[in-house]
């Protein structure tokens, strides 16, 4: 008898099951906040807890399921396939995604055979060719192709990175391993150079309701850095019970815990530096911090990661790692932020999440109305940050359904508010009021 890859697979994956299944058997300590949670008899008695309330086996089930799908040659060609017909410069679909991904030949692959389309490239990591040239060479022009090579190969890290959020949020199908082996720099014939994917064993899908929660997450916290709103979506992102955020104390506590974690991993410019101005200041992003602060948080608050979203952490986790060996600067929030200002103001999905988060960071919270100031620098953030013109920005909101209706509502509003307004003002006053000019064409002006 032969030991296949399949044996030692489910040999560890019974192992594995045995270890998990005897951590999820520890008791914990009672813990009195829990009076009036699901974890309480029904006389008010408390149930024995758990010491790590992390549903361990199901994860090793899934994360293992994941191992034996990469066994299997025939979903990785199903993957490849369905990854190109999405995102392939070829045939793709995706307005967002244009890469290179090679063709399978689905007819010649089996269980154990896997036969693609050859792609000639390098890695975004692999500079070192003209690095390690010693002077006698030309080391000077040397050090320039290096150089052009460095930041050929960041503006791909940073394609790659646009591409997955661009997976994670729009089209909700992700490559859920995109390091350095994976992503290719390929140089056409016209000399240009573009993005290649390979190894398509896992692929993420992330459903609708999450997408939309994780834009109003960055959204809600680096435009105004609401904690208490952000804690409030972590049932949207399916990461914590719903009767853990119900209870106030709990809440509290989770609120009080990300204040911590965001204070340990988002780095924000000092209003006293020279570089602040009045568009929103992003955060320098500690991925690796946030990413343990997170872990840490888990048991206290029966954190359940589905594996979408570790998969998604890692993907860009790996991607930040990549352009910060290039450049030591990169702050991925750069470009996770207008994704998720782009996404807030249109609301395709038409979500009632985001709707009500872009209410939230709008209006003004004395008087419940628009937020002259608020609504400026939010559209003055997404045309500074994407590159593209107010005028732009304005035209891609109306082309949604949503963004539309967010502009008619606003319209509305203030041509209700100026006519209720002129009533108490007479027609002399307003004629002589520059100030009621200005606020008459303000958002024209916009």
């Amino acid at each position: 008898y032969t030991t296949t890859n399949d044996d030692v697979v489910q040999s560890d994956t019974e192992l594995l099951l045995a270890v998990a299944k005897f951590l999820e058997s520890l008791p914990g300590l009672p813990n009195p906040s829990s009076a009036n949670n699901e974890n309480n008899d029904i006389d008010g008695r408390s149930k024995p807890s758990r010491l790590i309330n992390t549903q361990l086996v199901s994860a090793t089930q899934e994360f293992m399921s994941r191992i034996f799908e990469e066994l299997d040659y025939r979903n990785e060609a199903a993957n490849c396939k369905k990854f190109a017909d999405l995102y392939s410069r070829k045939s793709g679909t995706s307005k967002d995604v244009s890469v290179v991904v090679p063709e399978v030949y689905l007819n010649w692959c089996t269980e154990n055979v896997l036969v693609m389309e050859w792609i000639d490239g390098t890695k975004l990591t692999d500079v070192s060719a003209f690095e390690n040239s010693d002077e006698s060479s030309g080391a000077q022009s040397d050090a320039t192709l290096a150089k052009d090579s460095v930041e050929e190969n960041l503006a791909l890290v940073k394609v790659a990175i646009d591409s997955t959020l661009s997976q994670l949020l729009v089209t909700g199908i992700l490559h859920a391993d995109p390091h350095a082996g994976n992503l290719l720099k390929i140089r056409l014939d016209d000399g240009t150079v573009t993005l290649g994917y390979l190894d398509f064993g896992l692929l993420s899908t992330i459903p609708m309701k999450v997408r939309d929660a994780l834009v109003c997450s960055v959204a809600l916290q680096v435009f105004s850095r609401d904690v208490d709103a952000v804690s409030s979506l972590f049932g949207e992102l399916q990461l914590i019970p719903q009767y853990i955020l119900d209870d106030d104390s709990e809440r509290l506590a989770l609120a009080e815990a990300l204040e911590i974690t965001f204070g340990n991993s988002l780095k924000y410019l000092d209003s006293s530096d020279p570089n602040f101005n009045d568009t929103t200041t992003i955060p320098e992003l500690k991925f690796d911090k946030l990413l343990d602060s997170l872990s840490r948080l888990v048991p206290r608050f029966q954190f359940d990661l589905p594996p979408y979203f570790i998969n998604n952490a890692r993907a860009l986790s790996t991607l930040e790692g990549i352009a910060r060996s290039l450049d030591p600067t990169f702050n991925v929030l750069t470009i996770m932020y207008p994704y998720a200002l782009n996404r807030l103001l249109r609301n395709p999905s038409q979500s009632p999440v985001v709707e009500r988060t872009l209410q939230q960071l709008i209006r003004s919270e004395v008087d419940g109305r628009v937020d002259r100031k608020k609504m400026k620098r939010l559209l003055r953030d997404s045309a500074t940050i994407s590159g593209l013109p107010k005028r732009r920005v304005v035209w891609d909101i109306m082309k949604e359904r949503e963004g539309r209706k967010l502009v008619m509502d606003i319209l509305k509003e203030e041509v209700s508010y100026a006519i209720k307004g002129s009533s108490r003002t007479s027609a002399g006053d307003r004629q002589n009021s520059p100030k009621g000019n200005k606020r008459k064409w303000y958002y024209l002006e916009l």
